[in-house]
């Protein structure tokens, strides 16, 4: 069996829960990492070290808030809960119409009639045997509303205490060249996780030898990355993190980033992510128009006919400037 070196090997350095406690600053907005975080990433074959990898600070270094932690928790677990079946109002109740008894001489209480007093003498009205409910249940959705940001900055807490509590493992890739469970088991055992109830999060398109071998083993789980939720993360001891996956998540927060600053914040970052002007590399123009002006422009320049052929142009009257509009 390989011996699993320690996750945080090559981290930086981090913040203890005893410092966290003691500190006299703002604990709801000290990041829990120092540094760059860095992890190491294992062959899924093996358990060997190949390289590290670099985390996005942005993701996997936040606050520790466990208060939107809480909040998601709550979001996530009654967001698909309802109350299906109605109790029978007033109004949907069949019973007959007729006085319930006698107006004198029995020695009861008077009942009204139903066509008059409506809830006085209906056979079934509320406070009679057998009579509906007053306010009873009515059909409804028991979720609770949560803003998107709290969402988004709730799940990078979640995967930042996963990283704080050396859940995660990076592995390079779960591809498997059979589906036998006993290849994936003995994987397993290399990583000391045979007994263990862990999750793998792989990419968007996982490898079918490996659901084929995972779906016999009772402890172990995966999903890809855009179906990973608060729950997930919080249940597991330990979470194999695939590099598709990885690559997956960091690319989605920074679309859910992108996506809460609204429409006009996102024209801006795209016009700042243009492509800057290389003069050694050959202009690419779209229209047809630009190309064969560039085209000629190439030959006049080539012949050394340029210069006489923007003296020969129309002058504006305004600093002898070049009037390209006539002629």
């Amino acid at each position: 069996m390989i011996k699993l070196r320690s996750l945080f090997q090559f981290c930086v350095p981090k913040i203890t829960r005893q410092e966290l406690a003691s500190s006299n600053f703002n604990t709801w907005a000290i990041k829990p990492f120092k540094q760059q975080v860095t992890l190491p990433v294992y062959n899924f074959n093996d358990a060997k070290e190949i390289s590290v990898k670099e985390l996005d600070q942005e993701v996997f270094n936040q606050p520790l808030r466990r208060d939107l932690v809480h909040r998601l928790v709550r979001y996530t677990t009654e967001l698909y809960k309802k109350v299906e079946k109605a109790t029978i109002t007033m109004s949907e109740v069949s019973a007959s119409g007729i006085k319930v008894l006698p107006q004198k001489k029995t020695g009861k209480a008077r009942q009204g009639i139903d066509s008059i007093f409506y809830l006085i003498g209906h056979r079934q009205r509320p406070g009679r045997y057998k009579g509906v409910k007053a306010h009873g249940v009515k059909k409804r959705l028991l979720r609770i509303s949560l803003p998107r940001k709290i969402r988004v900055q709730a799940m990078k807490v979640g995967l930042t205490a996963a990283v704080y509590d050396e859940k995660v493992i990076l592995i390079e890739s779960e591809k498997m060249d059979d589906g036998k469970t006993k290849k994936l088991l003995s994987r397993l055992q290399n990583f000391k996780l045979d007994e263990t109830n862990i999750l793998i999060v792989t990419g968007l398109q996982p490898d079918q030898h490996f659901l084929q071998a995972l779906s016999n083993l009772e402890r172990a789980h995966t999903c890809t990355y855009d179906r990973l939720n608060i729950l997930k993360i919080l249940r597991p001891k330990k979470i194999l993190l695939t590099l598709d996956a990885l690559k997956g998540i960091q690319e989605d927060f920074q679309i859910r980033k992108l996506s809460a600053f609204g429409k006009q914040k996102q024209k801006q970052v795209q016009e700042e992510e243009r492509p800057v002007y290389d003069p050694t590399k050959p202009l690419e123009l779209k229209f047809r128009v630009l190309q064969e002006y560039l085209q000629d422009f190439e030959k006049l320049k080539q012949s050394g006919e340029l210069s006489k052929y923007i003296q020969n142009m129309p002058k504006t009257k305004i600093a002898n400037r070049v009037n390209t509009t006539q002629g």
